[in-house]
């Protein structure tokens, strides 16, 4: 069974399949990467969390050089 959870935008709400879960021990932080369930196409989007936080709040990975090594972890995954 395939993890799902639902991403409200200012579009609307998003259904959005879950890829995997990183954790960065240079930065301390854990990752989702995801992609929308609807989406034609192959992005992949990456959000930071804090799973001690009941509210389960994504919050944006905007810094290249975080998005970088982000790729790289996902990356040695595959």
């Amino acid at each position: 069974m395939e993890d799902t959870f639902f991403l409200d935008t200012t579009e609307g709400s998003i259904e959005c399949r879950v890829i995997t879960n990183l954790y960065s021990e240079k930065r301390k932080k854990h990752y989702l990467v995801y992609e929308y369930v609807d989406e034609k196409n192959d992005d992949l989007y990456v959000s930071s969390y804090d799973p001690e936080d009941e509210t389960n709040t994504l919050n944006d990975v905007s810094d290249s050089d975080e998005l970088k090594e982000v790729t790289e972890l996902f990356e040695s995954m595959m």
